[in-house]
């Protein structure tokens, strides 16, 4: 079997200072959008997702979550987030909190490969879990 691997050089202070406050914006915004059911603006039909253990396409999440006036899922505390930059384009996050699910606060952790491209961001690959 052959394996091919990405190596990334250790990326510099300037780089994790970068990526720290691009996560911060970004979780900031998906979070209020996910919290309204607009969160599918931040998925393409490649992205990969996992949600509470349901594996689906960008698109079929995109039509999950886009206009719910009243989302399953909502109102996103995050109280631990931690971010490693993936190259220059692409950072991994990992965040963790509370969420509102049918009107009781539950522990939920997720886990988000972020792309940039130009002045957008996306997500490429998502896994989300209730605690």
């Amino acid at each position: 079997m052959n394996v091919q691997m990405q190596v990334f050089a250790a990326p510099t202070s300037d780089r994790i200072t970068q990526a720290t406050q691009s996560a911060e914006r970004f979780v900031d915004q998906y979070y209020r959008a996910l919290s309204r059911g607009a969160a599918g603006k931040y998925y393409t039909d490649a992205s990969k997702v996992v949600w509470n253990g349901t594996g689906m396409g960008g698109q079929q999440f995109k039509q999950q979550v886009q206009g719910s006036a009243d989302p399953a899922v909502s109102h996103f505390e995050v109280h631990a987030l931690d971010v490693h930059p993936l190259g220059d384009a692409q950072m991994l996050l990992t965040a963790g909190g509370l969420c509102r699910v049918a009107g009781r606060k539950t522990q939920f952790a997720q886990t988000l490969v972020v792309e940039k491209a130009g002045s957008l961001s996306y997500v490429v690959s998502d896994c989300f879990r209730l605690v």
